[in-house]
């Protein structure tokens, strides 16, 4: 194979370049099937993408891990310094590759860095198990109220050992 058509894959952290494309891949992973939502549900949870000076203040506030395919953005997840970790979202063509874990490696750096033992999250359904799959243990399940519709999620916690760089899992 030419080494021009192979698929370069990189993982940073994000710009405020970033954010609008970052707003519509949240929308898109939403509103893409299949999914344990109805499409009144994903309507009501992220009606557009998200966008202005909310949206970018939002990202500004927080750590945002990214993963780009050929230098186009297709995922993110984000932690504030509390150890929440507030979004995770691929497009449906990035998922299964490995890409949600190598991003929790990156978010797990902060959290040791902020000197946590714990990321906490509320999880969508379709999140819930590949969370599960990265060591993230159900706490609760809850239901959230959200533009009429009502969305089921899941609280999520995943310990760390020890807030050093060289932490693992528990």
């Amino acid at each position: 194979m030419d080494a021009s058509a192979q698929t370069v894959i990189s993982y940073r952290w994000a710009t405020a370049e970033d954010y609008e494309t970052l707003g519509k891949i949240m929308f898109a992973a939403i509103h893409a099937e299949p999914s344990p939502y109805t499409p009144a549900q994903r309507l009501a949870w992220c009606p557009k993408p998200p966008s202005g000076a909310d949206w970018m203040a939002k990202l500004a506030s927080q750590q945002v891990a990214v993963v780009e395919i050929d230098q186009k953005l297709v995922g993110m997840m984000t932690l504030e310094e509390t150890g929440y970790l507030d979004l995770a979202f691929l497009l449906p063509q990035a998922r299964g590759q490995g890409h949600l874990a190598k991003l929790l490696e990156m978010i797990k750096d902060r959290v040791r860095d902020y000197k946590l033992d714990k990321i906490i999250t509320h999880a969508s359904l379709a999140a819930q198990s590949p969370f599960t799959a990265l060591g993230f243990h159900t706490l609760h399940h809850e239901s959230v109220p959200r533009n009429g519709e009502t969305l089921q999620r899941a609280e999520m916690r995943l310990e760390l050992k020890n807030t050093g760089r060289d932490a693992s899992i528990r």
